[in-house]
């Protein structure tokens, strides 16, 4: 037997938020990946949420180790990496029309911050078209004792949606 990783911990705490969501009916699970890099050796979990009766747009959260934040956590490392993981959500929608409203109301709600990295994209496909895309990268360490905001973040992003559809 093992002890969980602090990601692993931190995985579990984030999935259950997402999935109360689920149960409750204010979101719908609509994809879920939970991958080992091992080119890297990284970890990562996302987990995608739309409203159950709004299919327009939707959220991705994702969570991620690197060798570096596992290695410090299992081996105890004194040589200043830290253990944790770090999260970014990204919000996408195909109606262009509306890009300007649902940026503004994303920005409002997930803010500038100065430890935040906000990125938007179009994202062009052959197949299913044009997607817009905002990108927010928390830009630092989330560790367990950061567990609160971490469970807050699925339905947090569930809000940003429901203003969205507005």
């Amino acid at each position: 037997m093992f002890d969980p990783t602090a990601f692993e911990n931190m995985k579990t705490v984030f999935e259950g938020a997402a999935y109360e969501l689920d149960l409750r009916g204010e979101a719908s699970i609509t994809g879920r990946k939970d991958l080992v890099d091992l080119a890297e050796m990284s970890r990562e979990y996302r987990i995608t949420l739309q409203l159950p009766e709004w299919q327009e747009a939707s959220v991705t959260i994702c969570l991620s180790a690197s060798l570096g934040q596992l290695a410090a956590e299992i081996l105890d490392l004194a040589s200043g990496a830290k253990a944790g993981a770090s999260a970014a959500v990204t919000f996408s929608w195909k109606n262009r029309d509306r890009s300007a409203d649902y940026k503004q109301i994303i920005l409002s709600a997930w803010g500038n911050g100065n430890r935040r990295r906000i990125e938007e994209r179009t994202v062009r496909s052959s197949r299913s078209g044009v997607t817009e895309e905002v990108a927010i990268d928390f830009a630092r360490l989330i560790t367990e004792d950061l567990m609160d905001d971490l469970l807050k973040m699925p339905a947090d992003a569930v809000k940003t949606l429901r203003r969205m559809r507005v």
